[in-house]
């Protein structure tokens, strides 16, 4: 079965870089990379010693062993220096802003870093942004039923992003994306019924109300 989100994290990547994949667990990405001609070298990382053999198993299939290097590292702790790219996927926002803040002195050398967080990804934009990080690509995607955003960032300093930029995302809400306006039309639906059920009580309320306004706004300049 095709793996959507992944091929679309590698369709991302920029061509040329020397990537390191945090959390690569099964190494799909690596060799998706090599195989595409995306990257000459990959670091497949993984905290976990159990999901390092499963990355070298399927890396000994693709008979990838001279391009694609498995790495024990707990985030970015003991990946090489040449990494001049990054993909941090699939793991929840608190996970992934650790390993950024762990491994904020090698960001700046970053050619693009690359994120795909399974929630809170308003959050995420957020974190981008109090570090005056500049967000230059972002992807919305359905894969199995799974919504995801893919975003693409570099170091390079940025003003802050707006509330509308942070809600909607700076390049989503320009490129109008038929499936995001979709998938934003049943946001604002989930959302109404969360304020509705909660009456207003929920801790998280007053940000969903502002979400609300800003999805309203959208969906009415587009639709």
């Amino acid at each position: 079965m095709k793996n959507i989100r992944i091929e679309k994290i590698a369709d991302m990547v920029r061509k040329g870089m020397i990537v390191a994949d945090i959390g690569t667990d099964h190494a799909f990405l690596p060799v998706l990379l090599i195989r595409n001609k995306k990257c000459r070298k990959v670091y497949a990382c993984d905290i976990g010693e159990g999901p390092l053999r499963a990355a070298e198993k399927t890396i000994a299939e693709a008979g990838m062993q001279d391009n694609i290097f498995p790495v024990l590292s707990d985030g970015f702790e003991n990946v090489p220096e040449d990494a001049n790219g990054c993909v941090i996927a699939g793991m929840g926002y608190l996970t992934a802003a650790a390993i950024l803040e762990a491994a904020y002195p090698r960001l700046g050398k970053m050619k693009q870093i690359l994120v795909e967080i399974n929630r809170d990804t308003i959050q995420m934009r957020k974190w981008i942004s109090d570090h005056n990080m500049r967000i230059d690509d972002e992807a919305y995607i359905n894969d199995r039923g799974h919504d995801y955003v893919i975003l693409s960032f570099t170091a390079k300093k940025a003003p802050s992003l707006t509330k509308r930029e942070l809600f909607l995302g700076p390049v989503l809400m320009e490129q109008k994306d038929p499936a995001y306006i979709q998938y934003c039309a049943m946001r604002k639906k989930k959302i109404e019924t969360i304020l509705i059920n909660s009456k207003g009580e929920s801790d998280k309320a007053d940000a969903l109300a502002e979400e609300l306004v800003v999805l309203n706004e959208f969906l009415s300049e587009v639709q």
